[in-house]
């Protein structure tokens, strides 16, 4: 009789946590959280992964460039610096996994540097899905995300609830990636890096896309 595959399961995350000193000073400190699956097949062994070797680029980076830099950086009144990253899942049903990681660098600087990047991946095959493949029916999809894009950022901006540059409606064109989504329970998130479409106190811009094909794969 064969055996029905086990249900793709989040087990703990990893982490990692190192601080850098001079002495006694503290250069920087790091913090790192990153997604584990459970390793019930191949694709989510694959899945897997991917996350320990993200988080190992990320420790490389701290160990090496940032923390050369913080050196250099130091002094009696310097604080020391901070880097992290970290991860939220968005959706987690239906046969997908998605989530979205956040890298901040905290350098002394008036604001800190942060990166966003988004997975959504078919379980258990630990497929990577694109943002085309929840627009099967639109030829000009990518048309269809600039007007949903555009609609929500004028609702905003007239209902006051958000900040936009003044030329927002050539932003959103120029600085949009079909890379940079998520999925949410009402469907694919699109997001823009920060100061890019909108002042830094906006975070991410993120905007939900309707589509007739979420969620069925």
């Amino acid at each position: 009789m064969k055996k029905e595959a086990a249900e793709p399961r989040l087990l703990e995350p990893g982490t990692y946590e190192e601080v850098f000193r001079d002495g006694a000073a503290v250069l920087l400190t790091v913090r790192a959280r990153w997604p584990r699956l459970s390793e019930d097949s191949p694709g989510l062994k694959r899945v897997g992964r991917y996350y320990e070797e993200l988080a190992q680029r990320w420790k490389r980076r701290w160990a090496g460039p940032l923390l050369t830099e913080a050196k250099a950086a130091a002094g009696p009144e310097t604080p020391p610096w901070e880097a992290r990253l970290d991860f939220q899942v968005t959706y987690f049903e239906n046969g997908f996994l998605s989530l979205y990681l956040d890298v901040t660098e905290d350098v002394g600087a008036p604001r800190p540097r942060r990166l966003r990047m988004g997975d959504v991946w078919a379980l258990p095959d630990g497929t990577p899905l694109t943002l085309r493949q929840f627009f099967p029916e639109e030829r000009w999809w990518r048309g269809k995300v600039m007007e949903q894009v555009r609609r929500q950022t004028g609702a905003r901006i007239q209902g006051g609830e958000s900040i936009f540059c003044e030329d927002w409606p050539r932003l959103v064109s120029r600085h949009f990636s079909p890379q940079r989504f998520y999925l949410t329970a009402e469907g694919p998130a699109v997001f823009y890096p920060m100061e890019t479409i909108a002042p830094a106190l906006e975070g991410f811009p993120t905007f939900v896309l309707e589509t007739s094909s979420f969620p069925a794969k």
